[in-house]
């Protein structure tokens, strides 16, 4: 059966776009201060990759590797992913100044596939990006959403939220006590942006919910019991990722793992505004 993703395109074809809407970060020199930031990261970057290569990856071990495999490719594949969604949202927004913060939301996500993929061919896990089709649902569940909040909410708000701070931090933490100095800072490396990623994109949905906030809180509330489920599942439970991290101890309890997650959801819901609701971990998964 074929999917499809349907999108109501008069969301994003205004007769009028307001003079402060326009407003970006500068003129043009706009870009400077983003591409300081990021050469500056990078630079830190590099150096860490080049005195981890060469002082612990001739001692990393095969297991170690193997146990790294699914996790790393499936975060790499996640990012490609993610860049596209991202794509996904800008077709969605008619606000010229948030397209001009979702441009280098994507310039990032894009470099962070090229780093991940980097750092998976200096170990020698993989020649392609391969994951389980049921890792692509939650991607693909997001990429149907309608409306530019929806799709906002799910994708920079959970989707990287949850990856950020539940996943990414456990991977970093995983390497480093492996040794694997690179692979640590490659992921500390991408959660600099991830900060930035999220903390905007709570921001940009207040304000999509202050424009409208009887439609827009209706929208999320309306995604929040079908997002969840899959969320909870997809990145945790039925996760090769989860899995992994599991036998390799860095889980020492699932239903601890599962239920930080949705604390996080939790916590992030509050930050955005939503309506409070009795909420159980129990009741979405």
């Amino acid at each position: 059966m074929t999917d499809y993703t349907v999108v109501n395109f008069a969301n994003v074809i205004p007769p009028v776009i307001p003079g402060e809407d326009l407003k970006t970060f500068g003129g043009l020199g706009s870009f400077e201060h983003y591409i300081e930031i990021q050469y500056r990261d990078t630079q830190q970057l590099l150096e860490k990759l080049e005195r981890g290569r060469r002082e612990c990856d001739p001692h990393l071990s095969q297991e170690y590797k193997e146990a790294m495999r699914p996790i790393m490719v499936i975060t790499c594949w996640g990012e490609a992913q993610t860049a596209s969604q991202i794509a996904q949202i800008l077709t969605k927004c008619n606000i010229p100044k948030v397209q001009y913060y979702l441009c280098t939301h994507a310039l990032d996500e894009t470099r962070h596939t090229q780093i991940e993929w980097r750092r998976i061919t200096d170990l020698g896990l993989a020649t392609e990006l391969n994951v389980p089709r049921e890792q692509t649902d939650l991607f693909r569940f997001v990429n149907s959403l309608p409306s530019y909040i929806e799709a906002l909410y799910g994708q920079v708000c959970m989707l990287e939220g949850y990856s950020a701070n539940v996943l990414f931090r456990a991977i970093a933490d995983l390497a480093e006590k492996n040794g694997d100095l690179a692979t640590a800072a490659t992921y500390e490396h991408v959660m600099h942006d991830e900060t930035r990623h999220i903390s905007t994109g709570i921001k940009l949905v207040k304000e999509e919910i202050a424009r409208d906030p009887d439609l827009n809180t209706w929208r999320i509330l309306e995604l929040e019991p079908k997002i969840l489920p899959i969320l909870i599942r997809k990145l945790g439970r039925d996760s090769a990722i989860a899995k992994a991290l599991y036998n390799a101890g860095l889980i020492e309890d699932r239903a601890a793992f599962e239920q930080r997650g949705f604390d996080l959801y939790m916590k992030i819901r509050q930050m955005v505004g939503l309506p409070e609701r009795e909420m159980k971990l129990e009741d979405y998964v």
